[in-house]
């Protein structure tokens, strides 16, 4: 039996996903209160569209459809909210289509899917629609820099200066971007939660924040201090996001600590890295699935790691006299 037919044994899909749903209220709300109704409108959409993927395909497989696992509820919220609010509704559709139909029906649900369905679907859509999944010109008037997002600038090479107002904002979300992610406020706030509710996930997140902090510190791509190229790396985009929601999916992660914080930690370096030299404003989701790639290899690698050190030969050296 293999170690993702173990763990689903273990876990309740419905709990899971239930408390990740309970962390997304917050998120969802923030969104309703910056963009109104047309962000509701785009996560019922994506949301729907997750549901009746699975309904469908299900019964087109002959395989049971569990809505209560809450899994497609949860991959067609998280599409949406890493989406802009302008967006056109199909785009988020077909995200939340295809990561159901490609990365979790396949592999018999979300608790065996060896990559992150909510990542595979916007890594789709970011790779299909570009122009619009990086257009957040809707009702970004009031917001700091305008239609302009972190991710655009620090791509461009360009800086914010951070006094008390401008970290504020930049903190509290309200900047251009994705409707639901940037607020690292909320972030923070989900991590507590997850502290509670599952907190041997947190070494993932660790690992990842952790090389994501030290490559910016040690690598900005702007001219400015490691602090606020720090700042600036973790608001931009949904890196925060996946760091919650996306590194710590069940199914992908290793079960030993140390692991997972290495685990964490390779997806953080391949985000920076793709930031750095990609051409996509945001890459977090495309680093998320090559760190589920390499998952495996990372947990047999690791596992090794004692015998290894046991088997080197050590020499004491003799002090001179």
């Amino acid at each position: 039996m293999s170690n993702n037919q173990t763990k689903q044994k273990t876990v309740k899909a419905s709990k899971l996903y239930g408390d990740y749903l309970v962390m997304l209220v917050a998120p969802i709300a923030l969104s309703v209160i910056f963009y109104g109704t047309r962000a509701l409108a785009v996560i019922a959409v994506s949301v729907l569209s997750a549901v009746l993927s699975d309904l469908i395909f299900s019964a087109f497989l002959r395989k049971n459809f569990l809505l209560k696992d809450l899994s497609n509820v949860f991959i067609g919220a998280a599409i949406a909210l890493m989406m802009p609010a302008g967006i056109s509704l199909y785009v988020p559709a077909v995200a939340s289509v295809f990561a159901v139909i490609t990365a979790k029906i396949p592999f018999g649900g979300s608790l065996r899917a060896p990559f992150v369905p909510a990542a595979a679907g916007f890594a789709f859509a970011t790779v299909c629609f570009k122009e619009q999944i990086f257009d957040y010109s809707y009702n970004s008037a009031d917001k700091l820099l305008g239609n302009h997002s972190l991710g655009s600038l620090l791509t461009q090479g360009n800086a914010v200066y951070l006094d008390t107002i401008n970290t504020f904002d930049i903190l509290s979300g309200n900047v251009a971007g994705p409707m639901g992610t940037g607020c690292g406020l909320l972030m923070l706030a989900c991590l507590v939660f997850l502290a509670f509710r599952r907190k041997e996930a947190l070494f993932a997140t660790a690992g990842f924040i952790a090389a994501c902090v030290l490559y910016a510190a040690v690598f900005p791509r702007i001219n400015a201090n490691a602090f606020t190229s720090v700042v600036l790396e973790l608001s931009a985009g949904s890196l925060l996001f996946a760091a919650v929601f996306l590194i710590t999916d069940y199914a992908a992660l290793p079960e030993k600590r140390l692991t997972r914080f290495v685990y964490g930690a390779v997806g953080g370096v391949f985000c920076m890295l793709m930031r750095t030299v990609g051409t996509y404003e945001e890459t977090v989701c495309f680093a998320v699935l090559l760190a589920n790639g390499f998952s495996p290899v990372i947990d047999s690698v690791v596992k090794k790691l004692p015998s290894a050190v046991k088997a080197v030969p050590f020499k004491r050296k003799e002090a001179e006299k």
